[in-house]
């Protein structure tokens, strides 16, 4: 139980951490816009499985937000922010 909820708070950081890459790669390269069009792009015209991915991303990152609220609360990755998590 214990080592599961380690690897929850490990695989959060992780998944908010390249988030935020992500959004900073957005706003400053054409390339990483559009390769994140593209992936939408495929996903939509490839019917319901993609669909079904496409939904499941978004149920991935559901947690992205309050992650990065409480990482920008705890101001930077200390021990403060892997106990909220």
């Amino acid at each position: 139980m214990k080592f599961l909820k380690i690897v929850t708070k490990v695989l959060d950081a992780i998944i908010a951490f390249l988030f935020i890459l992500t959004l900073f790669g957005i706003v400053l390269s054409s390339n990483v816009r559009s390769n994140v069009y593209s992936l939408g792009e495929i996903l939509l015209s490839n019917g319901l499985i993609g669909i079904i991915i496409l939904i499941y991303f978004l149920w991935i990152f559901r947690k992205i937000p309050t992650t990065i609220t409480k990482l920008y609360k705890a101001k930077g990755f200390n021990s403060r922010f892997w106990n909220d998590l």
